[in-house]
């Protein structure tokens, strides 16, 4: 077929197996009956199980070939179409790795600290920058800029989909550059490297997780006029050093996480916390015009901490009464979540595949759960049932029983 995705491949041929390990080894066989196709139809489009998953949107997909391979050590051998390979395993290196911002750049992270960011924390023990406990914005404003940014994915192998790493690198927080771990799937519009609601990647430059990878994105604004826009943003994006939109003309703000007001007005960077460990580092923007100032007054933040989380045993016959098992669900999300408050003072919320501990306490007729990806603030005004509230991405529900979907 050429070779690997920009690096060869021809951009039609693929084969898709079901593998199996066997001791040390992984066999693999063609892939063959009823396939759920996930791969662009998680979350809130048309989702189904969960438990199932494809690498695909439809199948068999154009150009599919049979293959028949094992994998032992770092060797591959197999037939594909009849024919006889071997292949050795290979490590690919963005060719932008490591670059250093040219002069006029702004370093936005180079590890030391975090003046240029509201949000997240820095890493104690690797010195680089994650999107926790909420989103990272830069507090700096940008217009047209070329932006250099290295990621790693965290290593999720039971998660599915969405639910892999998931993170978003906003321009202007308005465009979203999805980040996902999607290595050998598509490169739908909500896999990495998609504009998000827009577009799906030119070609799929994702690499497996637990490797650093690069954005180098060149940004042009939109441009507004008389209230009204009469030029679409303008994106080239390298993944890995591969171009996978070229001068794409965005339509649109991204379906989720932006900004309000109107679009052609200089904004933030944005890193998304989606609940995700991703790590980021080397980040700079050479600015396309004058060179934006940080705000007055902005507070640096500290250091890589989670938030203080001490259990206190519920004392108020109020908060006894909340103890037990609860049933919740958020507005971000269909999900199913169970929320269990212990005696002493903890918090358990689940979902499939899923799971935080942390603390809760009834306090001025509000019940808060916190832990450290989230915080949840329920009143405690029973209506129908069912109690209201709101976590960081929006509003929730809280009951006894198993709580309708928003």
């Amino acid at each position: 077929t050429g070779g690997l995705p920009g690096a060869g491949w021809d951009g039609k041929s693929r084969s898709i197996m079901d593998g199996k390990l066997i001791g040390e080894e992984v066999s693999f066989t063609p892939a063959s009956g009823k396939r759920a196709h996930v791969a662009a139809t998680r979350g809130r489009e048309k989702k189904p199980s969960s438990t199932r998953v494809s690498l695909l949107t439809k199948f068999p997909p154009d150009g599919h070939r049979l293959c028949t391979a094992q994998i032992s050590g770092d060797k591959m051998k197999g037939k594909f179409e009849g024919a006889s390979f071997s292949l050795s395993k290979t490590i690919r290196k963005s060719p932008t790795l490591g670059q250093k911002p040219p002069p006029g750049a702004i370093v936005l992270f180079d590890g030391s600290h975090m003046k240029e960011w509201t949000g997240g924390s820095i890493h104690k023990k690797f010195a680089t920058l994650m999107p926790e406990p909420n989103n990272l914005m830069s507090k700096r404003k940008f217009n047209n800029y070329t932006v250099h940014l290295e990621l790693m994915l965290p290593y999720q192998p039971t998660y599915r989909s969405q639910d892999r790493g998931n993170s978003g690198f906003y321009q202007v927080h308005d465009y979203e550059i999805q980040v996902l771990d999607s290595f050998g799937m598509d490169g739908a519009h909500n896999e990495c490297g998609g504009i998000y609601s827009h577009k799906g990647s030119d070609v799929n430059m994702c690499l497996p997780p637990l490797v650093w990878q690069t954005f180098d994105v060149e940004f042009t604004n939109a441009i507004v006029r008389d209230g009204g826009k009469i030029k679409n943003a303008v994106i080239t994006v390298r993944q890995n050093g591969v171009v996978i939109h070229n001068k794409f003309e965005i339509p649109g703000r991204s379906k989720y996480g932006v900004r309000g007001g109107p679009q052609g007005v200089p904004g933030p960077f944005m890193l998304q916390n989606h609940r995700e460990p991703l790590q980021f580092r080397n980040i700079w923007v050479l600015p396309h015009g004058p060179t934006p100032l940080l705000p007055v007054g902005q507070l640096k933040p500290p250091i890589a901490k989670k938030p203080a989380m001490k259990p206190v045993a519920p004392v108020s016959d109020a908060a006894k009464a909340m103890l037990g098992k609860w049933h919740i669900r958020f507005s971000n999300n269909g999900n199913k979540y169970v929320l269990n408050l212990k005696s002493d003072g903890t918090s358990h919320l689940a979902r499939s595949g899923k799971a935080w501990d942390g603390v809760w306490v009834v306090k001025d007729g509000m019940l808060m759960v916190t832990n450290p990806h989230d915080a949840i603030w329920i009143k405690l005004m029973l209506k129908d049932g069912v109690y209201a509230g709101k976590n960081n991405f929006g509003s929730a529900r809280l009951s006894r029983n198993e709580v309708p979907k928003f």
